[in-house]
């Protein structure tokens, strides 16, 4: 049973490398902000700039989380498994015991 925990946490931490693609997402997501603040710049003021720097404010908000995510990997503690979480590391013994199959 220990080994279907470890395999479980092993598969779960895995599953949740979640750090690289943030990284990835921020990366994009702030050349895209570069580009959009530089056109926003370049207009008039009037809706559509007013428009644009609201979106600004939230993706500013939103790179603030990514960066933060990015910034500091960790290594993610699975959660206690369940019977049925346990059931694919298990081969051909049951998670709930000896006497139920």
């Amino acid at each position: 049973m220990e080994e279907a925990r470890t395999a479980y946490a092993y598969t779960y931490r895995v599953k949740h490398l979640e750090q690289a693609e943030a990284w990835h997402q921020t990366k994009r997501l702030t050349e895209y902000v570069t580009a959009v603040r530089d056109h926003a710049t370049s207009l008039p003021p009037g809706q559509e700039r007013t428009e644009i720097e609201a979106w600004l404010a939230f993706t500013d908000a939103r790179l603030q989380h990514l960066t933060e995510s990015a910034a500091a990997p960790k290594l993610p503690t699975p959660p206690k498994p369940s019977g049925d979480d346990l059931k694919p590391f298990l081969g051909h013994w049951s998670p709930y015991g000896p006497r139920s199959y």
